[in-house]
């Protein structure tokens, strides 16, 4: 067991370790504006890219499964319009009890599933990334010192903000600014079509 995992895992190890080499040819140019510049922009590239890998990536099974559930939610609807109001509700029970039950929770566990492959696991994966590359070593040895901002209130008390927190905060406002783009555009396009 021990070699078939060994097996599966070296492939894996590969293609994220060159990756990791390929992410640092590619934004190594921009570590010229600082680490807090190119941290804000992975983590708004990761944004841009769960979004699109989110709205491509629907599999077969989540698409029979929705299907599958507004069938039965349909049927249920239906029964619930019964002219006999306890006999609809006794309809409504047995079709929740038969199939819809088992419809909707088949339905939302493929649908975290998906959620985790598009949008957690990208995300876990450039956190790790960020934690390896920008490590306050790394730090002090590329830039000249150990947090991405360091700033003081008064004399008495200093802030550094480490990569990772930083990343977090990038997140949010990359979400943030996603949201704000699409919704320009969508006005954009909806003045130039009318």
């Amino acid at each position: 067991m021990d070699n078939f995992l060994d097996r599966v895992w070296e492939p894996i190890e590969a293609f994220l370790s060159s990756t990791v080499m390929f992410l640092d040819t590619l934004f190594s140019p921009l570590e010229i504006l600082g680490p807090g510049f190119v941290i804000f922009i992975l983590a708004f590239f990761i944004v841009i890219f769960t979004r699109i890998i989110g709205k491509f990536y629907v599999t077969k099974r989540y698409i029979r499964l929705e299907k599958d559930y507004k069938h039965w939610q349909g049927v249920r609807k239906e029964a619930m319009k019964h002219p006999d109001r306890e006999k609809g509700k006794a309809l409504a029970k047995n079709i929740d009890q038969a199939e819809l039950n088992r419809a909707y929770y088949d339905y939302f566990f493929e649908g975290l599933l998906k959620h985790f492959m598009v949008n957690v696991l990208p995300i876990l994966l450039m956190v790790s990334y960020i934690t390896k590359v920008y490590t306050p070593a790394n730090l002090l040895e590329r830039f000249g010192r150990k947090w991405v901002f360091s700033f003081s209130f008064g004399s008495s008390s200093q802030v550094n903000v480490s990569s990772m927190l930083w990343f977090v905060v990038c997140i949010i406002l990359s979400f943030i600014l996603f949201a704000v783009l699409k919704k320009v555009f969508k006005t954009k396009n909806a003045q130039k079509s009318v």
